[in-house]
């Protein structure tokens, strides 16, 4: 009876171990059933939604757009759908009256917005990419000056799928230039809703008149449209507010710490002539602020300390002189100090705090911060705002030669 017992106990405890072998997935989807959307795009138009939606083409294979082997090359690595409705997943459901595979986010790379919708508002499409269960919120987000959709519908040199080849684009110009960051679709959200309740987006752009959406047009060696970085969208609140050029771009990066490495440009002799004929590679850079209170204002107390390589030189120089690379040096900060002037003056023109100072005010004067938000004076106290930045910059390296090739020229 005893080993009944443990049997009848063995089978109980077994059995419903044995039922989880027995489910499936519940929501499980065939690969062959989903459109792999590798980027997005949204535009406002007659007042509702206009989504295109860019899905990979499992027929292209690896022959066309630099692959090898066999295939048919006329097939496009990506198709493009554009639909319309009055929320956007009205217009994302949409695409099933067009497609025969059902919209899948979760590989998508990039979204762009146009400046149509960016002006209109961008709170809806955020609060969709942050609740929707597939979308992803580590997209790279960009701006179109004109419409989003045709964007998308652009091919690219040297890449299959141009919504990789955009996110490739956006991450080395970054580390390599750093004119303008890299934005994620979260990176915004937390932006738009941080004390400052404003951010910025790097401009997507075609540099042509003409869409080059045939694969044959590829085959070119040099394009008569690209796509290409432009300009630094500024958004406050959730609107587009106004443009900075690439120049007051590259100052905000100095004044936000988002320098990664950088080429500065400068004049290595100023005393002689002002015309840039030296090339400075930025290896390390940092960026402190701390706020000082002064009377009935903030002063911004901006500290830039930098060191990297000098990579040309067009001048007459002996650079084993300590006066020379001294004067260099001074020539590097003053240029640094010229772009974060006149990126601070197009901010505040603007009156949209994409430098962050209302964080660090918060984190460091909770008690006057408080008043100011009680108050609702934080915009009148960002345009009385002043700035005393500072640059120390170190040429720790002159390359292979410690004189100019005019140098041993002139000789």
């Amino acid at each position: 009876m005893a080993y009944a017992a443990k049997k009848t106990l063995c089978i109980g405890l077994c059995l419903p171990l044995l039922s989880t072998l027995l489910t499936g997935c519940w929501d499980d989807r065939e690969l062959s059933e989903l459109g792999i959307t590798s980027g997005s795009a949204y535009d406002w138009k007659n007042n509702e939604w206009k989504a295109t939606y860019q899905v990979i083409n499992p027929s292209s294979g690896a022959s066309s757009m630099g692959g090898s082997g066999g295939g048919s090359t006329s097939s496009p690595p990506f198709v493009t759908f554009s639909v319309k409705g009055q929320t956007i997943m009205d217009a994302i459901e949409r695409t099933n009256l067009t497609s025969t595979r059902e919209m899948f986010f979760s590989h998508s790379r990039i979204a762009i917005i146009g400046e149509s919708l960016a002006k209109h508002g961008i709170s809806q499409l955020i609060d969709m990419f942050l609740r929707k269960q597939d979308a992803r919120e580590t997209v790279y987000v960009f701006l179109s000056k004109d419409e989003a959709g045709d964007i998308l519908n652009q091919l690219m040199q040297l890449t299959k799928n141009q919504g990789a080849g955009i996110q490739l684009m956006i991450e080395q110009e970054s580390k390599l230039l750093s004119f303008y960051p890299g934005i994620r679709l979260f990176e915004l959200a937390m932006a738009l809703s941080s004390e400052s309740g404003s951010a910025v987006l790097p401009e997507i752009l075609l540099t042509g008149d003409q869409i080059m959406d045939e694969t044959s047009e590829t085959g070119r060696t040099d394009l008569p449209s690209r796509l290409a970085l432009g300009r630094l969208g500024v958004l406050k609140g959730e609107k587009l507010v106004g443009w900075l050029t690439q120049k007051q771009a590259f100052g905000l990066s100095f004044l936000t710490n988002k320098i990664d490495s950088a080429t500065i440009a400068f004049a290595s002799r100023p005393e002689i002539s002002d015309k840039p004929d030296a090339s400075f590679i930025l290896q390390d850079s940092t960026t402190s602020v701390h706020p000082v209170w002064d009377k009935d204002h903030y002063i911004m107390d901006v500290s830039i300390k930098g060191s990297g390589v000098l990579q040309e030189l067009g001048s007459v120089m002996d650079l084993n002189e300590r006066t020379s690379i001294t004067g260099m040096e001074q020539a590097i900060e003053q240029r640094i100090l010229e772009l974060v002037g006149n990126s601070w003056s197009a901010v505040k023109t603007l009156g949209a705090d994409v430098t962050g100072f209302a964080v660090r005010i918060h984190r460091s004067d909770r008690k006057r911060w408080k008043q100011i938000e009680k108050d609702k004076s934080w915009d009148r106290m960002f345009q009385n705002i002043e700035i005393k930045p500072h640059v120390s910059i170190q040429i720790e390296r002159s390359g292979l030669s410690n004189k100019s090739f005019k140098s041993i020229q002139h000789k």
